[in-house]
């Protein structure tokens, strides 16, 4: 039976519209009202043209768009006058992304995408009941996998919450936004008088940044905070035999949930900060990408203790073992990665040598961090082949560590510079299935290492 979505959808598509010509409308109506020029009167006249086509647009798509469950497949019906009709086979459905933004919620309905493989376009239900969408998720995952029970293997605390909303930088929301609400008044009061004195009031009196730098601080602190709790309050992962599911968001709610057999590798990412907060963010690499960036649907969670991110990692993938013993390059890795060609240094040299000579010593001090970056990407370089899973671990501030099973790696690539010839050393490269295709490497490790590498690869099932 063909379904429609629900009618609400007409109703947050012009909420939308709205939200978008507020400015428009500011600029024309407000801004504007006393104008007579010629293009101020056709610019009304194309705002009101735009508000109608786009309040039409929305019932139509409403009302052409129908979907309906037959056999094994999805059915999609699209078109008034040319009609349009897509299957998606449910077997090409690899994960599903529950998206409830606040204004959903005040309707008390959800959107649902449906990732699929290959290079199809996800399928995305974006305004059904929450009862429909059970129905549906119910559906993709059989009767019998929808009555298992959910282990839960991680909730946020507001302690890590609180650590997080330091090391997401969140608190730099501030700026901006103290920056449009001034432009915003100053529009209506005229405020750059004002500002000129005050700015002039504070420089006579220096004493007076200490109170107001803390202040700000601490207005940023509070920001951020709030800000960290509304997109990652009420975190949650758990799963079961065959799924991953991960909850987040307090106003915005999304519910995610991936198939553990389309994992193709789990990747821990630890930049500076979140390494002396003790903190690591956990991806997991998947055969599909909805495309929507606001879902974050490859992390885990940005922010989970170090200390449980092995654990909770080999809870929902048994099969997965992360080894903290790893292999370090040897030391001619490190000559080769001195003596390479640095073109950054070279074109820099070169354009300051030409415009600024007077600055010649930027020049040294650049060829000193470029190469001390080398030596901490030197450093912090691993790898290790353990039984059928790869470890590969690279970076300079921000290290990266990739675990992925042998049967997951798609390719393999062994190259060699001629400067990497002279030294016997190689760098491989491998590649793992999502979209887009994800790859790592790791440069310089011994020559031998990289045969036993190929010959590792060439045993795979």
């Amino acid at each position: 039976m063909k379904k429609r979505l629900h009618p609400v959808r007409i109703v947050i598509s012009i909420i939308h519209l709205v939200k978008n010509a507020v400015f428009p409308a500011l600029f024309l109506f407000v801004f504007h009202q006393a104008a007579e020029a010629a293009w101020v009167i056709w610019a009304r006249y194309a705002f009101f043209a735009y508000i109608l086509v786009t309040i039409c647009g929305s019932i139509f798509t409403w009302w052409t768009l129908r979907y309906e469950f037959r056999g094994h497949a999805l059915y999609l019906y699209t078109g008034i006058f040319v009609k349009s009709q897509r299957r998606v086979p449910l077997e090409r459905i690899q994960n599903a992304h529950r998206h409830t933004p606040f204004v959903h919620k005040l309707f008390r309905v959800t959107a649902l995408s449906l990732e699929t493989g290959g290079d199809e376009a996800s399928v995305k239900l974006d305004t059904l009941t929450v009862k429909e969408a059970d129905r549906i998720e119910e559906r993709l995952k059989g009767k019998e996998a929808a009555q298992e029970t959910k282990a839960f293997h991680f909730k946020v605390t507001g302690r890590e919450l609180f650590k997080a909303s330091f090391t997401s930088f969140s608190f730099f929301a501030i700026i901006p936004l103290l920056g449009s609400v001034y432009f915003t008044i100053d529009d209506f009061f005229e405020l750059g008088g004002l500002a000129r004195e005050t700015a002039a009031y504070i420089k006579a009196a220096l004493w007076l940044l200490i109170p107001i730098s803390l202040i700000l601080f601490l207005l940023g602190a509070a920001v951020g905070i709030v800000m960290t709790y509304l997109r990652y309050g009420s975190f949650e992962i758990m799963s079961d035999d065959e799924r991953i599911y991960l909850k987040k968001g307090i106003l915005n709610e999304t519910f995610f949930t991936i198939t553990k057999e389309k994992v193709q590798a789990v990747k821990w990412k630890q930049p500076l900060l979140k390494r002396l907060f003790k903190l690591v963010e956990v991806e997991l690499i998947s055969a599909g990408d909805t495309g929507e960036e606001e879902l974050e649907t490859n992390s885990l969670f940005p922010f989970l203790p170090a200390r449980e991110a092995a654990r909770i990692v080999e809870e929902l993938l048994p099969a997965y073992r992360i080894e903290p013993c790893m292999e370090k390059l040897p030391r001619t890795a490190l000559w080769v990665k001195l003596i390479r060609p640095s073109w950054v240094w070279i074109v820099a040299t070169a354009a300051l040598l030409w415009w600024q000579p007077a600055y010649w010593y930027g020049s040294p001090v650049l060829l000193v961090l470029l190469m001390a970056g080398r030596w901490l990407e030197f450093k912090q370089a691993r790898y290790l082949v353990n039984g059928a899973f790869l470890q590969i671990k690279s970076g300079i501030l921000s290290t990266e560590l990739l675990v992925t099973p042998r049967e997951k790696i798609q390719e393999i690539e062994v190259k060699e510079s001629w400067l990497q010839r002279r030294w016997r050393v190689a760098t491989i490269q491998i590649a793992n299935r999502a979209r887009p295709v994800h790859y790592s490497q790791l440069a310089d490790v011994p020559v031998g290492t990289a045969a036993l590498f190929y010959q590792w690869y060439a045993g795979r099932k």
